[in-house]
């Protein structure tokens, strides 16, 4: 790979190479470049427009147990010589940890290299005009949707491009180069008084040809905001609960904070006494797959380069794996599965989400959450949210102030179904989900 002249591989092989000179027992070397351009759009002009373009050498040192990890983006040879200098004597100079090593060759091998369709071409044709014209076209439609009551909108279009080499002392070589192009809107809004609420909508995906056309980032992010109008709180009560898909991660994230080998290992985990067994309602499915086409988080190896194999997490509400990289699977006297999430796909329902809201008596569906906490060792959340009531079947009065809290450990035994539309610009594929007497307080 070659990024303004400089062959990416060769940086990485010279720099291990350096390194291994210096003594340094164990190397992990990662060479890598970006180039991002994003033009925000308000009140009928350019308000800003950012090309940023990054290459950088990430070292990763092990020596003995000691173990360091720095970075540098001046790739000249002279300026790599002195960096790799200070990090040798950083490494010798750090306290020695039995458990800091390289992953195991093992770990490398059977490798899918199946074309993962993560890097589009189109992004070498982009335009600084088709940018703005996008931007102007987003701000355009979610003006005319939000009518007199729109004060502003804020658009912005983006989209990027990177490749990276990765090389280990213990045999690992790998390389992958993607792009990701995105597009968001946030449309403030004149309420009762001197409230100022606001919609948003956005997509980010790998392909140009999978982003949403302008007109519909604009009208979504509009609707968004339509919805908030008159928002007040409602009582307090348990009802039923439907997360919109496109803000589900906000309680999946906090869920799978317990699922990490760091939480487990330090004994910060609800989940470690559910490790194989029920923890959640029959429809939590939720599978961690690094192979889908022009996912966000497609990838054929981890970051520690362990070859990515598809990884359940939740199968009929069991918890299957934790992700656990190396260096806590040495802790926990455990074979390591993966560092770091790839996409995470939650399993659909059959039925869309109109339909099930026909079917709910008193309900509200969330279509945010702001703010909250979360604890990975109790299970314990709380969070504020905004959305809509359903009462009879239908959509009703927005509702805005008020907290939805519980324990996971309950919540998701309440998981009732989930609808048919999984959410697609994302690394996260997940439908709106539905949720049965979940607490919420209010007035």
């Amino acid at each position: 790979m070659t990024a303004g002249g400089i062959d990416l591989g060769q940086v990485a092989q010279r720099t291990m190479g350096e390194a291994l000179r210096r003594g340094i027992a164990g190397v992990r070397v990662s060479a890598g470049r970006s180039r991002s351009v994003s033009v925000t759009w308000r009140k009928g002009r350019p308000d800003k427009v950012q090309e940023s373009a990054r290459r950088a050498v990430t070292l990763h040192l092990y020596l003995d147990g000691r173990y360091t990890t720095c970075s540098t983006n001046d790739l000249r040879p002279e300026a790599l010589d002195r960096f790799l200098d200070g990090a040798a004597a950083m490494c010798r100079a750090m306290t020695p940890d039995p458990y800091r090593v390289l992953p195991d060759p093992s770990l490398y091998e059977g490798r899918d290299d199946r074309d993962l369709e993560i890097f589009d071409p189109a992004v070498a044709g982009i335009t600084a005009d088709q940018r703005k014209r996008f931007a102007a076209q987003i701000e355009a439609a979610a003006l005319e949707v939000g009518g007199e009551r729109a004060i502003q909108a804020e658009t912005t279009w983006e989209d990027e491009e990177n490749e990276f080499v990765q090389i280990h002392s213990n045999g690992f070589e790998g390389s992958r180069s993607g792009t990701t192009f995105g597009a968001w809107a946030d449309v403030s809004f004149q309420d009762e008084g001197d409230k100022r609420p606001s919609g948003d909508w956005g997509a980010v995906c790998r392909r140009r040809a999978d982003l949403p056309e302008a007109a519909d980032v604009g009208r979504r992010a509009a609707e968004a905001g339509l919805r908030r109008l008159g928002a007040r709180k409602i009582p307090t009560a348990r009802r039923t609960m439907i997360v919109e898909n496109r803000v589900v991660g906000g309680l999946l994230g906090h869920l799978l904070a317990a699922a990490s080998g760091r939480a487990l290992q330090q004994k910060q985990s609800f989940l470690e006494t559910f490790l194989g067994k029920p923890f959640g309602s029959e429809r939590l499915d939720l599978l961690d797959d690094p192979f889908v086409p022009a996912g966000l988080g497609s990838r054929a190896f981890d970051g520690e380069g362990i070859a990515a194999k598809r990884m359940p997490v939740f199968e009929r509400g069991a918890f299957r794996n934790f992700y656990i990289d190396t260096y806590y699977g040495k802790k926990l006297g455990v074979p390591p599965t993966t560092g770091g999430r790839s996409n995470l796909v939650l399993a659909p329902g059959t039925r869309g989400l109109d339909e099930i809201i026909r079917d709910v008596r008193d309900g509200i569906l969330v279509c945010g959450f702001l703010g909250g906490n979360s604890n990975s060792t109790t299970g314990d959340f709380s969070a504020g949210i905004y959305g809509t009531r359903i009462e009879n079947g239908a959509l009703g009065q927005p509702v805005a102030e008020m907290n939805v809290a519980g324990n996971h450990k309950d919540l998701w035994k309440r998981l009732v179904e989930a609808a048919s539309d999984p959410w697609p610009y994302g690394s996260l594929r997940a439908p709106s989900l539905v949720f049965d007497a979940v607490q919420f307080s209010g007035t």
